[in-house]
């Protein structure tokens, strides 16, 4: 090369650089294609042409430029910083990490290049790599306050992460010591905060929990998430009506989360807050028709609209959500020499719905043919009907306390011939052990009302006509029909002292008309019935249960705006059973629930002798009462449409004569009718779990 072309090249390389560092690329690029004209090998000027295309939009020419300098020069330590930071400011961390750690070797003393290696293994998730950068960093550079800002959010990662670990496998106070370690040095970082409020949470220990929540939403005020977990604290404290304040709070920050929106709407039915439930109606159903969030499906069972196959989607979906992967096949069945083994699993086992409907049955279990376990994960609440449900059955198997894994591992351990789960879907569950194939026939029964949508649950106890086999298609398990009713009942309970009208604050002359059931039953279009009842029957009232003190404000004032005194409203407060049952006489006919029939609520009403009067629809949930009312021969309490069921209670309301006859149907059930036989139910039961053995 001619020294004019020489000089030429030195030029045009200068001005090159020049305009690069003005960030002027395409006049760069120019000056350094048009030098290497005179001097093509020179590496620099490759190098540097090739990092003005890469920085300039054409990273894949650039880079290999860029690299083809590298090969010519590789001890060129100012090459590998270069080709790292244009890796690094395109987002393609792990190469830029690669490439500053060849960087480093070079010039080992340059904290900008220990810098970028700490922030790239920062990037990448590499946190003690990246801890080991920045260790380097500060010790080059000990007043850099960037250094220590990264070294401090780094250690909190660190320890964030293994508490994240340790959460997972149930080892919660060690979780919260690494949570606690991680905020040593990240204070108010909302992440941390969070997990830590939620295991807390999960000790039950609220105020910790919600002090920390707190100040997760000081930092990070729009985090959904948190407002959404800080909600179901409130609800486990019983605070309904701050659950409902901070899920309206989470579903402004994230209007499309149809699992927020779920919550929000069923504590928009518990406080009978009715306002922009259709809107709520919509998300939810959008998010089960997509499967974009794990919708209950418990608070779908009395969603006002929701048709029996968006209830089965919606259990499918939950199913999806709960499943740890391929469920295992089921056991090979024991070779029985004796009896038949059968396990009820329920939280349950106490003073609970539940037990008051079935005791009797576990009671009268044939011990010669049945041996039965009782495998209980809830709490003992020290009550007598406890302390029944223990003596009920041979082995009371306790697993409360005991991770998944162990609780699965003890009931496997049993060799059960045939496993039932009392719980379903509802509140407290762990319906998602039958995944691991414990028996080898599982069963769904009596807690929840429709299908699990899951390949775990082989069977469902129904009967005829809460689940008629037409109704196949709503249910993935194959229902099994129960002649005279699904649904077990006791003949014997405690009964408190009779109570008086003036004592319950009812009108003596009054025809009372009762609904015991909760009020997220309570559906705006149902209550309208009610109240159009009140209007055509003037001399009716409607006792209610006072489940809450903000549902009875509003269903006053919807009376209200409907025409009705809101004194023909009366709430009753909640009593134990016995108390309860004393006071149920008192009414002259009980109204059920739409879409959500009242299940323990209609025995409850019968067993006292009060006829209820139902509207039955197509799901499981909305037939139930129809099936009480079947196997009591009070058929013609049972309406087939709204306007019927107004024109039955109406009538009803306005002929004594019928009424009284109602009644004295009604009251003969508990000594004369089979639909409180518990020892005939388990007789019944038993021919059905036979067939299964």
């Amino acid at each position: 090369m001619s020294a004019n072309g020489k000089n030429e090249a030195a030029r045009l390389f200068a001005d090159g650089l020049a305009h690069q560092r003005e960030g002027r690329l395409a006049e760069a690029r120019q000056c350094y294609e048009r030098g290497l004209k005179y001097d093509p090998g020179n590496p620099d000027a490759l190098f540097l042409l090739g990092k003005a295309l890469f920085d300039g939009g054409d990273a894949a020419d650039g880079e290999r430029k860029m690299r083809a300098a590298i090969s010519a020069r590789p001890q060129a330590a100012n090459y590998h910083v270069g080709l790292a930071l244009s890796l690094f400011n395109a987002g393609r961390a792990d190469e830029a990490l690669a490439a500053f750690r060849i960087a480093v070797r070079g010039q080992p003393r340059d904290p900008a290049l220990w810098r970028g290696l700490a922030t790239s293994a920062a990037q990448c998730g590499r946190v003690d790599a990246a801890l080991d950068a920045v260790a380097e960093w500060r010790r080059l550079a000990p007043d850099d306050d960037d250094a220590a800002r990264l070294h401090a959010r780094l250690c909190a990662q660190r320890h964030f992460a293994r508490g994240a670990a340790l959460a997972a496998r149930d080892d919660i106070e060690a979780a919260i010591g690494e949570y606690e370690a991680a905020l040593s040095f990240d204070a108010e970082a909302p992440s941390i905060l969070a997990n830590l409020a939620n295991l807390h949470a999960r000790l039950g220990r609220e105020d910790t929990a919600r002090a920390l929540y707190e100040r997760a939403l000081a930092a990070a005020p729009d985090d959904a998430p948190t407002h959404f977990n800080l909600a179901m604290l409130h609800l486990d404290g019983g605070r309904r009506l701050d659950a409902a304040a901070a899920l309206e709070r989470a579903a402004a920050c994230d209007p499309d989360n149809g699992l927020i929106a779920a919550h929000l709407l069923s504590q928009k039915m518990h406080l009978c807050r009715w306002e922009g439930l259709d809107e709520l109606g919509q998300r939810v159903r959008a998010a089960i028709e997509n499967n974009t969030a794990d919708v209950p499906p418990f608070i779908v069972l009395s969603l006002p609209g929701a048709t029996p196959a968006l209830q089965r989607r919606c259990s499918e979906n939950h199913g999806q959500w709960l499943s740890r992967g391929e469920a295992p096949a089921p056991p090979a069945r024991r070779k029985r020499h004796g009896r038949a083994r059968v396990g009820y699993l329920s939280s349950d086992f106490k003073s609970h719905a539940t037990m008051f409907l079935m005791i009797d049955m576990l009671e009268a279990h044939d011990r010669s043919r049945f041996e039965i376990f009782a495998l209980s994960y809830g709490v003992d609440d020290g009550s007598p009907m406890r302390a029944r449900a223990v003596a009920s059955v041979e082995h009371f198997v306790e697993l409360a306390g005991l991770s998944a894994a162990d609780a699965v591992s003890s009931i496997a351990a049993l060799e059960l011939d045939v496993l039932i789960d009392l719980k379903g879907y509802t509140e407290g569950n762990h319906s998602e052990w039958l995944q691991y194939r414990m028996a080898p026939v599982q069963i769904n029964w009596l807690g929840y009302p429709g299908t699990l949508g899951a390949p775990w649950a082989d069977y469902l106890i129904a009967d005829e006509i809460v689940a008629p086999a037409e109704h196949q298609w709503m249910f993935s398990e194959r229902l099994l029909h129960l002649p005279g009713g699904y649904q077990p009942n006791c003949r014997e309970r405690a009964l408190g002292a009779a109570s008086t009208r003036a004592a319950e604050g009812l009108p003596e002359d009054a025809v009372v008309l009762c609904s015991f059931n909760q009020t997220y039953k309570i559906t705006p279009e149902m209550f309208d019935l009610w109240l159009d009842v009140l209007r055509a029957a003037p001399e009716s009232v409607l006792w209610l249960w006072a489940s809450n003190p903000w549902a009875e404000d509003e269903l006053r004032r919807a009376a209200a705006r409907a025409g009705v005194a809101p004194g023909r409203l009366v709430f009753a407060d909640g009593r134990p059973q016995a108390e309860h049952l004393a006071r149920l006489p008192l009414a002259d006919l009980a109204l059920d629930t739409f879409p959500y029939n009242g299940h323990t609520t209609t025995s409850d009403a019968l067993w006292a002798g009060v006829p209820v009067v139902t509207l039955r629809g197509e799901a499981f949930a909305a037939r139930v009462a129809s099936s009480l009312l079947t196997a009591a021969g009070l058929e013609e309490l049972i309406a087939g449409t709204p306007a019927a069921y107004r024109e039955l209670v109406v009538g009803l309301c306005r002929d004594t004569g019928r009424r009284v006859r109602a009644r004295e149907k009604s009251a003969a059930l508990r000594t004369s009718s089979e639909l409180f036989d518990g020892a005939a139910f388990a007789r019944k039961l038993e021919t059905l779990l036979a067939e299964l053995c």
